[in-house]
């Protein structure tokens, strides 16, 4: 082999494993190096796609207690799947999966009603592992750009309007607004003393109280 044929074979595998670096490996998303290329043509307005959106799927943790980890990552190509189909593909979008449970869709603006319309199918993702009918859902949240904000901020937004579609209920997409920033959710948690349960719930902050009063488990006062 000569020189010139062995620099040629290296520079095709550079780029074998950079396109590779790109796609996530269980879902065939884009993967977090892609989506970080994306952030920087938004950040600098050479990009398309002036929507955001967040979502991530709801009790995962409890699917991977309860079935294994295996099981949790056949639900999450199938979540892959489903956003390849109905978002990438019809929509037009791009999907990322930007780590764990948690994804990222880029969508065009005139394209938000049709998400919109497809989105509550993710409330409901059926799949099989080893015999058993499982079930995952996700919860999302968007964000529309203004030319201004940085991508990370923007992310932000989607995420905490996430936050409120999770309280909502499963399949739920819900805009960031004026007032999702000026109410955003927080969490208050408790231990119980008498049976030792840890209640968690996230709630609007103006509704918010001092704290939780009872526990849901055994009836006792905080």
């Amino acid at each position: 082999m000569s020189l010139d044929e062995a620099i040629s074979r290296l520079e095709a595998l550079i780029t074998e494993v950079r396109q590779a670096s790109l796609v996530d490996e269980k879902t065939a998303l884009g993967s977090p190096l892609a989506l970080r290329n994306e952030e920087r043509l938004i950040n600098e307005g050479k990009s398309d796609f002036n929507v955001i959106v967040f979502g991530d799927l709801n009790d995962f943790k409890q699917l991977n207690d309860e079935h294994t980890h295996d099981a949790g990552d056949v639900g999450i190509k199938r979540v892959g799947e489903i956003i390849n189909e109905m978002i990438i593909v019809d929509l037009e979008a791009k999907a990322f999966r930007q780590g764990g449970d948690e994804f990222v869709i880029l969508l065009k603006q005139d394209s938000v009603e049709r998400f919109l319309s497809v989105s509550s199918a993710l409330g409901n993702i059926l799949f099989s592992h080893k015999d058993q009918d499982l079930q995952t859902a996700m919860s999302l949240g968007y964000a529309f750009s203004d030319g201004k904000t940085s991508f990370s901020d923007l992310l932000g937004r989607a995420e905490a309007a996430c936050q409120i579609a999770k309280v909502q209920g499963d399949g739920v997409c819900v805009k960031w607004t004026d007032e999702t920033k000026l109410n955003p959710l927080i969490r208050l948690s408790e231990r119980c003393r008498n049976c030792g349960a840890r209640t968690t719930c996230n709630i609007a902050q103006l509704n918010a109280p001092p704290r939780l009063k009872c526990c849901p488990s055994c009836g006792e006062e905080f």
